[in-house]
């Protein structure tokens, strides 16, 4: 876009355009912010590995079970509304102790489907807190899914990481209402337990 050279009245009509379009730019900007911070479209999830398991094992080992119940020390003060467990038994295993101490139904899904997953949460859990419980491939894959970035596998022998990802959504009108149009904003941060 040039300016006109045609006179100062043109010239200024042009300025005065470019300004106003630049305001409601940054009006638009700010307010989406704005309505995703302070009217808490916040979701978190909490995003851990399964525990300790020896090897191959399908079963927590013996540590993982102490592990499995130091979850539930972080997870009550959380505000967890919802629990995500895959198909597995240490999966299940890491889960049971938190969702007994809440009374919370864990949702089971296939330790793959990522796609699935994050589309459970974002139509039951939206602006809540919940536990993921994931694999050394899939909490990666996971946090990549909600717009963080994309982390490498969990070591073999690595067990005792939390990830807290807080997602905030900005939303477009359409036929249907209104839906999610992008992740506006993800913060990842990594806990050492």
């Amino acid at each position: 876009m040039t300016a006109p050279s045609d006179g100062s009245g043109a010239r200024r009509r042009w300025l005065r355009t470019g300004a106003i379009s630049l305001i409601v730019v940054c009006c638009f900007t700010v307010f989406f912010w704005w309505r995703c911070w302070f009217w808490n479209d916040i979701t978190t999830l909490l995003v851990v590995r399964h525990a300790d398991r020896v090897a191959t094992q399908t079963a927590l080992s013996p540590a993982g079970l102490v592990r499995s119940q130091e979850l539930v020390h972080v997870g009550t003060k959380a505000g967890i509304r919802g629990i995500y467990q895959s198909d597995t038994d240490r999966s299940r295993q890491t889960a049971a102790p938190i969702a007994t101490a809440l009374g919370i139904t864990p949702v089971e899904l296939p330790a793959n489907d990522v796609t699935a997953l994050v589309t459970h949460i974002f139509a039951n859990h939206r602006g809540q807190t919940v536990l993921v419980v994931g694999h050394s491939n899939t909490v990666p894959q996971i946090i990549a899914a909600v717009g963080g970035p994309l982390l490498a596998d969990i070591p073999d022998n690595e067990f005792d990481n939390l990830f807290v990802v807080d997602v905030c959504e900005c939303w477009v009108a359409s036929s249907q209402g209104c839906e999610p149009a992008i992740w506006c904003g993800v913060t990842v941060r990594m806990i050492l337990r």
